[in-house]
């Protein structure tokens, strides 16, 4: 509509008007992390930033139709004033992470690129968290950490194998001590995500964490999620006593064993996906500690500014950090800042930052065929520097705490022995490549580039099948 008289040209719609919800009603995902409390102001606001404060204060109850239409510099004022109040709402990442990150002139920043949450105390049911993480038509990916104090029953589990944008997925019973409660994970619970109609389309990472939780059975289980190319396990050794000929027998890898001091950095989980790195392994320590820290630098810096490229035009993301690494090695260490291993307050960690950098690279080794499959591959890379992100925006939420009082690297499992335990990774670079195993389970339609040829089960899995064949029976 144009004012002949003023000369402006004004835009006029129409939303329709919910009630306001009622004090404390709003779910996990539309309250902001950190209370805040509006200061006393000493003047009179102008009319805009009065609007601009009030949906600030009710982003949990506005939809992204309400905001769509308005000016993009209003947008970024929107933004900024939530991220200065201590972080945005998983709702209004959403929410602002679709409007902003295609406006290059303003330079997007990697806090609308990486959401992270940590709830120490989840009381409701796990769907009740899981879904404002869904979404169906993948415009991010999601990443679940579920720890210590979750009263989640174990067959609630078993509705995150219909989240078609789960990437990565870690179940840490916490520490032995912490007397916290944690669902029982178990094989069936493995067993009953297979089963689902297309289980975990896009999952890379699994990580269970945890004594007397899953044995070998679950290998032939997990190798039916077509993404999954890493199994993270630690886990009773008393289930574990085939490891290898399971493993061989269902299409995986088992990476060679390291110590404990490396066994938990971002850099040996990169190195699993490049075995021709063996010069830099031998230098494995002073490498981690450079690379890793700048890494969780990174990923922690809100303000770090992105851009796009042409897909596949993006440099490899190992040989970004390798460079640079081989040099900075030799450097005094008061040049670079130093991550602690344990944050003093849970809300500060970075914990998504190994998932994150890893989900990136496996989907540029593999070309996101996962999700190219599913016609969702993005036509841009996403970079911060020359470090290539994830083809998605990703979001990451910490349920309960993994060690006394907080999040814990690596908890220890120690109530039957100190080596009652063991740790297991299991790779499957194949599907790198495009080649699905025989045994991994596709949806209808989904591309299948290449099949690999079928295993040859050992005789000990074959007995052991048909024993259980048996057993099954009986009912």
């Amino acid at each position: 509509m144009y004012d002949s008289l003023s000369g402006m040209t004004i835009k006029q719609w129409s939303v329709p008007a919910r009630l306001p919800s009622a004090p404390g009603s709003l779910d996990w995902s539309r309250t902001a992390p950190l209370k805040y409390q509006e200061p006393r102001g000493g003047r009179v606001r102008p009319l805009v930033d009065i609007a601009i404060r009030t949906v600030a204060n009710n982003i949990g109850m506005v939809s992204k139709e309400y905001l769509e239409f308005l000016p993009t510099h209003i947008h970024w004022r929107l933004w900024r004033l939530l991220e200065a109040r201590g972080g945005a709402c998983l709702h209004a990442w959403k929410i602002f992470s679709e409007l902003l990150m295609t406006d290059e002139r303003n330079g997007p920043a990697l806090d609308l690129y990486r959401f992270r949450q940590h709830l120490c105390h989840p009381e409701e049911e796990l769907k009740l968290y899981i879904q404002p993480l869904n979404s169906t038509s993948v415009d991010f990916i999601s990443h679940i950490i579920i720890s210590g104090n979750c009263i989640f029953e174990g067959n609630e589990l078993l509705a995150l194998a219909d989240m078609k944008n789960l990437g990565v997925l870690e179940l840490i019973k916490p520490a032995d001590g912490s007397f916290a409660s944690f669902p029982k994970v178990n094989d069936r619970i493995i067993r009953g995500w297979s089963e689902a109609v297309d289980p975990f389309p896009l999952l890379r990472v699994l990580k269970i964490w945890g004594d007397q939780t899953v044995t070998e059975v679950s290998l032939r289980w997990v190798a039916k999620f077509p993404s999954l190319v890493l199994y993270d396990v630690i886990a009773g050794k008393d289930g574990w006593t085939s490891a290898s000929e399971e493993a061989k027998a269902t299409g995986w890898t088992v990476s060679q064993q390291i110590s404990r001091s490396e066994d938990i950095s971002i850099l040996r989980y990169l190195t699993l996906f490049d075995p021709g790195e063996k010069m830099y392994m031998e230098r494995f320590v002073s490498l981690s500690r450079s690379i890793d820290n700048d890494l969780i630098n990174l990923s922690s810096d809100a303000r770090c500014v992105l851009k796009h490229v042409p897909y596949n035009e993006a440099p490899p993301l190992l040989d970004c950090l390798m460079e640079p690494a081989t040099v900075s090695v030799i450097q005094p260490d008061y040049y670079r800042k130093a991550v602690p291993t344990e944050a003093q307050f849970c809300h500060e960690a970075a914990f998504e930052a190994w998932a994150f950098w890893l989900y990136s690279l496996i989907g540029q080794l593999s070309s996101d065929r996962d999700m190219e499959s599913r016609g969702i591959k993005p036509e841009q890379h996403t970079v911060a520097g020359p470090f290539v992100l994830p083809s998605k925006p990703m979001a990451c939420l910490f349920l309960g705490h993994s060690g006394h009082g907080g999040i814990t690297s690596k908890p220890s499992y120690i109530s039957r022995g100190l080596f009652a335990t063991k740790r297991f990774t299991f790779t499957r670079l194949e599907i790198l490549k495009g080649i699905i195993p025989p045994n991994t389970r596709l949806a209808a339609g989904a591309a299948n580039p290449g099949i690999a040829p079928k295993r040859q089960a050992s005789v000990k899995h074959n007995k052991r099948k048909r024993i259980e064949d048996v057993l099954g029976s009986f009912g």
